[in-house]
């Protein structure tokens, strides 16, 4: 049939059925085994190895086993990609095993940067939610919107993977991935801005967090002003007194401390906050570690304390 005859033609489209069997509901395996044999090598589900050899971060680890992100995330299931579910605030990745791919040792070892580096890409895109960093959520894949979400995960994440110390070829893929975003957003020549700040915000949340797992594993944080062995600066001294990290009645943990002659009253402190201080032994490093974490729980107080001597300042002159 020549063209100009096919243009006379009305295609009318309907629904038609088909019956659809699973291989094991037929007889292929006797009849034409070779053939049945291909199928399953094609859609054979690749041997899982374990994680000896990979690259290991204890604070994230104990982050995953102990759920202490801002929400659960799931690591414990073989599962095809990683995503984070706003409508359900969960984090599913892919098993660490998953991402032992690598042929030599050397790749070996970066797999278990990629499972890290994936995750916090996640953990990132967590963050964005109205009662956390409160970023613009909504477009579609490869909408600006979209891409905009995307450059701050990978951005984040990589920044942080730096932070850590990751082999610079898992930079360099999120660099290659980041690439395929920066093109959507060429229009908005301001966009790397809000960008940086957005990032900027994000890192230093997930870092907050990931250094509450250090501190309890005896590790020294990323952040400086989460160290409690940073010397202070002279001008932000707090003269605390009476200050102990006590345990309650009902099994939780609380700090208590006074503060120019002002009792402050009790605060609850996690658990891993105060195993760390029970955990020092020497007593300078007791009392910074007890000093830091009253200024920051505290500080809503403090400020209020300090406001109202402001006041009562100007009033007497």
């Amino acid at each position: 049939m020549s063209r100009e005859e096919r243009k006379d033609l009305e295609a009318i489209p309907f629904i038609k059925a088909f019956p659809v069997y699973n291989v094991a509901q037929t007889n292929l395996a006797e009849i034409q085994p070779e053939r049945m044999q291909k199928l399953l090598e094609k859609f054979k589900v690749p041997e899982l190895r374990d994680t000896e050899g990979m690259y290991a971060h204890a604070a994230l680890d104990r982050m995953v086993q102990t759920q202490g992100w801002l929400c659960p995330i799931q690591a414990d299931k073989r599962v095809d990609g990683a995503y984070y579910s706003p409508l359900a605030d969960r984090i599913v990745v892919p098993m660490k095993e998953q991402f032992n791919i690598g042929k030599t040792p050397e790749e070996v070892y970066r797999g278990g940067m990629e499972y890290y580096s994936t995750m916090l890409h996640e953990m990132t895109h967590s963050t964005m939610t109205a009662d956390r960093l409160n970023r613009e959520i909504g477009g579609k894949f490869g909408d600006p919107k979209y891409a905009k979400e995307e450059l701050v995960a990978e951005l984040t994440a990589a920044m942080i993977s730096h932070s850590m110390g990751f082999d610079s070829k898992i930079t360099d893929n999120s660099a290659a991935y980041l690439d395929s975003w920066i093109g959507v957003l060429k229009k908005e020549p301001k966009f790397i801005v809000s960008i940086m700040a957005d990032v900027n915000k994000a890192s230093d949340l997930i870092l907050d967090h990931v250094d509450k797992q250090r501190l309890a594993l005896g590790e020294q944080p990323y952040l400086a002003k989460n160290d409690p062995f940073t010397p202070m600066d002279p001008s932000e001294e707090v003269p605390f007194k009476n200050a102990a990290i006590i345990k309650t009645r009902s099994g939780d943990y609380a700090i208590r401390v006074s503060y120019d002659g002002v009792e402050l009253g009790l605060k609850k402190v996690t658990k891993d906050t105060a195993k760390t201080f029970f955990q020092l032994t020497d007593q300078k490093d007791k009392t910074a570690f007890l000093n830091m974490t009253a200024r920051k729980t505290y500080e809503p107080e403090l400020t209020v304390i300090r406001r109202n001597q402001k006041v009562s300042t100007g009033i007497s002159l």
